[in-house]
């Protein structure tokens, strides 16, 4: 490889500033990987990060970007993996050691957020070890696995925490929410054979994109949370909240079925919980916080819903533009994914 190659990271230096740092061009050790990065999409977390209001553990300055998509240029002695394959990271960079690497990677003891507590993807090259990269399957359509992270939160929400036997018997399931990790959801439970679906969201053009999509089985509405209701939508043996806001998920008691299942991905601060009605009605809660164990699934759904997911993505900006990417409000108020061009 030409070493002689630029090396910038796109740095959140501190709320509010971003810019494009030169980096020298990092050697993979024993374990590791260096990654030429092709593209890497913006995610809410990244936006909070620049606004200064992400409330999780995060450090500054950091080389943003979790969701990223690149090729192995180099690889450390004992890495198994070749050259030249395309891949795509994880979030959670997990020791795979401890006691929850057993359980639940995203968990693990010793976790670290790549691109929100140490550096991310949004350099030209990195190094990764090997464990933190899956490899991608050959496809006509490798740009649409730089989503292969969110798609993955979906699918270890849904496929890896809610029983098989529960998706095979739901009759109708409700996603809160058409945002990014709604529309994951979608192809999630479209993949799992759920036979009617039913997506709520109050923005009006992200119903209308969803309506596009044009499935048979899907419906989606432009309501508030206040208009839903057994009336308005109807009842439910499955609902995956994807809003991140607890208004939303304590109104979806009011239409789940008894011996329903709730699917909590998006909301994270405190609130108040009519646990009572969850007893009553014999209700399970499923909460899951990462992507880690999804990502071959989540790469199989992209590339089956590829149409879909296209359309997704309302933008693709170049590298060499983005230091002011977060003041363009306008673009992030409506989009459901930007990506940047890490060649350019």
């Amino acid at each position: 490889m030409d070493m002689e190659k630029k090396n910038l990271a796109l740095t959140i230096m501190e709320p509010g500033r971003m810019a494009l740092v030169p980096q020298e061009i990092p050697v993979p050790k024993e374990d590791e990987v260096l990654i030429e990065v092709h593209y890497v999409a913006v995610c809410g977390s990244d936006v909070k990060l620049y606004a200064g209001t992400y409330t999780a553990p995060h450090s500054y300055p950091v080389v943003m970007g979790h969701e990223w998509l690149g090729t192995i240029r180099q690889k450390g002695s004992e890495v198994k993996l070749p050259v030249g394959l395309t891949v795509v990271g994880d979030c959670s960079l997990y020791c795979g050691e401890c006691y929850y690497c057993g359980v639940n990677k995203n968990h693990c003891e010793t976790i670290e957020k790549k691109g929100i507590t140490v550096d991310g993807g949004a350099a030209n090259f990195i190094v990764v070890k090997e464990r933190h990269v899956n490899a991608c399957p050959s496809s006509d359509h490798p740009m649409l696995l730089t989503l292969t992270e969110p798609m993955s939160v979906a699918v270890n929400g849904i496929r890896n925490r809610v029983p098989d036997d529960v998706l095979k018997r739901t009759r109708r399931a409700l996603i809160l929410g058409c945002g990014g990790i709604g529309l994951m959801s979608l192809f999630t439970l479209l993949d799992a054979g759920i036979p009617e679906i039913v997506m709520v969201d109050v923005l009006a053009d992200k119903v209308s994109r969803v309506q596009g999509f044009g499935f048979p089985q899907v419906r989606a509405e432009c309501c508030n949370t206040q208009e839903i209701s057994e009336e308005r939508i109807g009842t439910f043996d499955l609902i995956v909240e994807a809003t991140g806001h607890g208004e939303s998920l304590q109104q979806s008691l009011t239409v789940i079925n008894p011996c329903g299942h709730l699917v909590c991905l998006g909301h994270q601060a405190p609130m108040e919980f009519d646990f009572g009605t969850v007893i009553k009605k014999s209700l399970t809660i499923h909460a899951s916080n990462g992507s880690t164990g999804g990502f071959p699934k989540a790469m199989e759904q992209i590339l089956t819903y590829s149409p879909y997911v296209e359309q997704m993505i309302m933008e693709v900006v170049p590298l060499s533009e983005c230091e002011h990417l977060f003041e363009r409000k306008e673009l992030f108020a409506s989009a459901i994914k930007v990506l940047i061009d890490m060649s350019k």
